[in-house]
């Protein structure tokens, strides 16, 4: 239960700040290039002026839930669902979509607000039926990213073996073409391409190799966030009662839906 309505959103001294650094970044291009290189600087002002835009837009985001509802609100006004009217989940990579049943109001939490994690854990402690591990039995990689992954690979191997016969810089060359075979090997044969759940059994796959589960060999299920130069990283990790630690992202179409499920499953071993 929740004593009172929780806001999560940034900081308006933040935005303020981010604003303001943005408008300095603006004024730099007519010192530095002046009068005479006037059209490249309103370039760069253009291009500082839709990132002033985009920022205003991410960062005046904000989720609230309550006991009765949960609510977002942005720049285009703003949309509640009662708990009691949401109907259906969906959602891609680490963003959770709410829907109720005429699938006329779809609720979108944020995916780079501050609490992001708080209120995935209120979703899921809300409403659990939604998340049933009957329901989702079986989550895997979509076939997007598995060819984009063979794409890029494919990309970077063939970029390696051209540098490899054409340069004459032998231990660049060499150390480049290792570490795209070693990216490939490691992302191959590591990565988690799908979990199966089957009653009390718990199956995570590789391409060569799986892992076999029960309730009672899970410690705990985590839904873990890491901030890199590139943004806000979501994992799921599952704490094994033999030391063991299973880490991925990218099963499922949702990640928060697979961590939803995956927690119900491991709880359903207390009930």
């Amino acid at each position: 239960m929740l004593n009172e309505p929780r806001v999560y959103r940034y900081s308006t001294a933040r935005l303020v700040l981010l604003i303001v650094l943005l408008l300095g970044l603006g004024v730099v291009p007519f010192i530095v290039l002046g009068s005479a290189n006037f059209q490249y600087a309103f370039i760069i002002v253009a291009v500082i002026g839709v990132l002033i835009v985009v920022s205003i837009y991410t960062m005046t985001r904000s989720t609230t839930v309550s006991n009765d509802e949960i609510s977002t609100r942005g720049l285009l006004g703003e949309t509640s669902l009662r708990w009691s009217e949401i109907d259906s989940v969906f959602g891609s990579g680490n963003a959770i979509k709410l829907r109720n049943r005429d699938g006329d109001v779809t609720v979108s939490p944020a995916t780079n607000l501050p609490g992001y994690l708080e209120v995935i854990e209120i979703i899921g402690a809300k409403r659990p039926d939604l998340f049933s591990p009957s329901k989702h039995a079986r989550m895997s990689r979509s076939v997007f990213e598995i060819l984009l992954f063979l794409v890029v690979g494919a990309g970077l191997l063939g970029v390696g073996l051209y540098l490899y016969v054409t340069s004459a810089e032998t231990m660049m060359k060499t150390l480049f073409l290792g570490g795209v075979v070693l990216g490939l090997v490691v992302f191959s044969f590591m990565s988690v391409l799908s979990v199966t759940i089957d009653g009390a059994q718990l199956t995570i796959r590789y391409l060569l190799n799986k892992i076999v589960l029960s309730q009672l060999d899970v410690h705990s299920i985590l839904l873990n966030v890491m901030q890199t130069r590139s943004g806000k990283s979501y994992s799921i990790v599952i704490y094994t009662t033999h030391n063991r630690m299973v880490r991925f992202s990218g099963v499922g179409r949702s990640l928060p839906i697979t961590y939803l499920v995956l927690k119900n499953w491991h709880q359903g071993a207390a009930r």
